[in-house]
């Protein structure tokens, strides 16, 4: 569509559609209103694009809103909510290779797999993010050690540039490798093609590891990385002194062919399913209610302090099967569990590290959080591998995810906190996560990632959108600023 009648023509049919909505990060903690239009079509879509193009409008691409931050949010711009364009396009068996459009989530994926003996390659912690958003984020799992994060498996993309036109982009052009983890800022991801893994059983093996320390937290990673498929450890955050990094590890392994004597038996949907109540008595959605009193220093002291107990006394050292949903799928146990920081939100901050500097920044950095009084509720420490993609957060290394409560007296000692915690990061070599940041620096970006993927990522994008048609505020916040800054240097 071109021209100004074409344009007008566009805004008598989109508004309708269009909403003002107060639009935040999935932590509550960032965001604000937004004019929303649903899009459930690829056609819509290019229209749209085409239209605030010609009319000069900045838009923000979002899926299912599962970003912490702010990489999904646009405030005072155009957002695109992109959950109605969910059409499953092709799904064979026989190959695992499976092509859906950008709406469609992980839980729908490994719902139409699970059946026919796949998983989905990577997974998040909850089954709700979009494809598109997972791509365009390249999101990690549990196995990033072993598999890489979701853009190793991704076999295709179709996109639609900011002009309406569709391209299909492959492995081999580079641009493959700029516009997943490009967090929508490129051009809007349609449709995925993904390659599934193959499963021989509805369930894992899984070991139990408890840990008194940050070292032997290391340690242990180090001697389970070889052989397990899955690698994640909780820490207890609140603990100093010598029980500093304490915490329990969690190591899974795929069953292989022969180990389940009824392997159908839990590769079906309803075997997989999150329990909807706890004990088969009380409804899950109303425990974030149950929770809310625990939802301040002292309660999450005491429930930190309950998982390492029970983590020793009941799980260290023993083996036990769980279904992969159960294993993955941990933030969907308790629905709404995020409504417990209400009314100020959450904010998650995740690090990157370098093997060789891990130990140290991350003990750095839990001292920090004690110095300043303020400890993360909730901490998750992975193992990862380095990837080709330009933005990529991905490192061989070691990452660890906080949460922090938001309240209406701590936010600005909290974002301060953060950007002590980013500079020694950076300092290290290490990365941050788009997907989940609500505080980076322009000045940290510069130093984080390499100048020329940077200078890249600008060419593209000059050469995509010219115009700056699409905007989010994690790209206005600190990657723009960044790029300018980059631009500056001699």
């Amino acid at each position: 569509m071109a021209g100004d009648s074409a344009a007008g023509a566009l805004v008598s049919v989109s508004a309708p559609l269009a909403a003002r909505q107060t639009v935040l990060g999935w932590g509550m903690a960032v965001g604000g209103e937004s004019d929303v239009i649903a899009i459930t079509s690829q056609q819509q879509l290019s229209e749209v694009l085409r239209w605030a193009a010609a009319a000069g409008k900045q838009v923000a691409l979002r899926g299912s809103g599962c970003s912490y931050g702010d990489a999904a949010c646009g405030r005072g711009k155009i957002v695109l909510d992109l959950r109605g364009m969910k059409r499953l396009l092709q799904w064979d068996p026989s190959s695992g290779r499976v092509r859906a459009e950008a709406g469609y989530t992980i839980a729908d994926l490994w719902k139409v797999a699970i059946g026919d003996g796949w998983w989905p390659p990577v997974v998040s912690g909850t089954m709700e993010p979009s494809l598109g958003g997972a791509a365009a984020m390249n999101i990690h799992g549990k196995n990033a050690y072993r598999v890489g994060p979701i853009g190793d498996h991704i076999c295709a993309l179709k996109i639609c540039k900011v002009d309406g036109t569709f391209a299909e982009v492959l492995p081999a052009d580079p641009l493959f490798a700029a516009i997943i983890s490009s967090f929508g800022e490129l051009a809007v991801i349609c449709e995925v093609e993904l390659q599934l893994k193959k499963v021989y059983s509805g369930e894992l093996e899984v070991l139990g590891v408890s840990v008194p320390d940050l070292d032997k937290m290391f340690d242990e990673f180090e001697k389970l990385q070889d052989d397990s498929d899955y690698l994640v450890s909780w820490l207890d955050a609140f603990a100093g002194g010598s029980g500093l990094g304490r915490g329990l590890i969690h190591a899974a392994y795929q069953l292989k062919p022969g180990q389940d004597p009824q392997p159908q038996a839990l590769m079906r949907v309803e075997a997989q399913q999150l329990p909807p109540r706890l004990f088969g008595v009380i409804p899950k959605s109303w425990m974030w209610v149950f929770l809310k009193p625990f939802s301040n220093k002292l309660g999450m002291r005491l429930i930190n302090w309950a998982k390492q107990t029970s983590g020793r006394l009941l799980e260290h050292g023993k083996r036990y099967r769980q279904s992969h949903g159960a294993f993955h799928f941990l933030l969907d146990y308790v629905p709404n569990w995020k409504f417990i920081y209400k009314p100020h939100g959450m904010i998650q901050h995740q690090i990157f590290v370098p093997k060789a500097q891990a130990r140290l920044v991350f003990r750095q950095v839990l001292e920090l959080e004690h110095r300043h009084g303020m400890p993360a509720f909730l901490a998750v420490m992975k193992r990862h591998r380095a990837d080709r993609f330009l933005l990529t957060h991905g490192l061989d290394g070691y990452s660890l995810a906080q949460d922090f409560p938001v309240t209406a007296g701590n936010r600005q000692q909290l974002w301060a906190l953060c950007a002590e915690i980013d500079a020694l990061v950076a300092a290290a070599g290490g990365r941050f996560y788009f997907a989940k940041d609500a505080t980076l620096k322009p000045e940290t970006v510069v130093q984080s990632w390499p100048a020329e993927n940077l200078r890249e990522f600008a060419r593209l994008r000059q050469q995509l959108d010219p115009q700056g048609v699409l905007s989010t505020d994690l790209y206005e916040r600190a990657v723009a600023p960044a790029l300018a800054q980059l631009s500056a240097q001699p």
